[in-house]
């Protein structure tokens, strides 16, 4: 078991120094963009945007879109498209062992994968939502006509009986999916009468993975830009200690062999595991798929699929400012059956 921990320890202390200037070069560049992709998170290109800057691995990013979600400033596309693109731990950890066969073909694979279906998937939703928003105005004002032509009471309750269920079901979808194009002068007024809630809330949402605020201008260079990359990179390297012993100790007492046949034999079971892994709101659950992936433990399928769903803070912080139940439901539910889709598809393909 001493060798097992030694190992455990030795493969862990070879992506130190690498992750630690990676994490350093990931505040750099975040201290640069994050104020940049609040205002063109909220423009027309939203989607392209959310999915692009999705890819930088920071989950401070998807809590940024769940912020700004909550407040009805993007569409549930872009949301999406930044929740499907985040990856969290899993770039810099394939960044730190690129010099293991095949991690170029595993890294590139994964970042064109997340980019494409948070494209597809963010511009495919907010066309439906459209759609579905077009439909319901259009039958509200063919009730309105109905009911000027028929004049009565009797005959616009009659009208509203007969569609009462079209209508219940586009309204339901509607509601669930409240898309920010809707409603601007609702909106607005909104915005006005918690205009100092806002602005009480604006530093949370540039706040790293650490907790610290990003935007922080009473905070030192060193701090910035050293120490909290460093207890970033302490902070992971002790997840993934900690997961290199565990399969470390099943190797020792299992075997690789029946290890890696029984995870080929587990069939659909493995993508689903995975996937439900990548729900847990936190860094280890991206650290712990990504090991698995490295180690070909598990396919590039369900390490995709775990990969999608895990939008680092972001789905957390959506259930923490986004007060409509329904909408949340929606948006996690719908983000889980992608991901498990496209995890068990390419599973079998792949």
């Amino acid at each position: 078991m001493w060798e097992v921990l030694l190992d455990a320890f030795l493969d862990t202390l070879k992506l130190s120094w690498v992750l630690l200037i990676f994490y350093i070069l990931i505040e750099l560049v975040e201290q640069k963009i994050a104020s940049k992709m609040h205002s063109k998170l909220k423009s027309k290109y939203s989607v392209a945007v959310g999915s692009c800057f999705g890819i930088v691995p920071q989950c401070g990013f998807s809590v940024l879109a769940s912020d700004l979600y909550s407040k009805r400033q993007i569409t549930v596309g872009a949301l999406l498209a930044v929740f499907i693109a985040t990856s969290d731990e899993a770039l810099p950890i394939l960044f730190s062992s690129l010099n293991q066969k095949g991690v170029w073909l595993k890294l590139l694979m994964l970042i064109g994968a997340k980019l494409i279906l948070a494209l597809i998937a963010g511009y495919a939703v907010d066309l439906i939502i459209h759609n579905v928003q077009k439909k319901k105005v259009k039958a509200e004002q063919v009730a309105e006509e109905n009911s000027h032509s028929h004049g009565g009471q009797a005959d616009e309750h009659e009208h509203k009986h007969e569609h009462h269920h079209e209508e219940e079901q586009s309204t339901l979808t509607a509601d669930v999916f409240e898309n920010a194009d809707e409603g601007h002068a609702h909106d607005h007024d909104h915005d006005h009468e918690h205009e100092h809630e806002e602005d009480e809330e604006e530093v949370d949402i540039h706040k790293g993975c650490c907790g610290h605020h990003i935007d922080d201008e009473k905070e030192s260079d060193v701090k910035k830009y050293l120490v909290h990359p460093l207890l970033h990179t302490l902070k992971i390297l002790a997840y993934i200690f900690i997961i290199n012993f565990i399969m470390g100790t099943l190797i020792y007492f299992i075997g690789a062999e029946r290890l890696a046949e029984f995870m080929s034999k587990s069939g659909v079971l493995q993508p689903i595991i995975v996937t439900l892994v990548g729900l847990i709101p936190n860094c280890a659950s991206s650290v712990i798929i990504t090991e698995l992936f490295l180690s070909n433990t598990i396919s590039f399928g369900s390490c995709l699929g775990g990969l999608i769903v895990n939008a680092g803070l972001g789905i957390a912080y959506l259930l923490k400012t986004n007060k409509n139940f329904k909408q949340n439901l929606a948006i996690i539910g719908g983000l889980f059956a992608f991901a498990l889709v496209i995890a068990i598809t390419l599973h079998f393909i792949i």
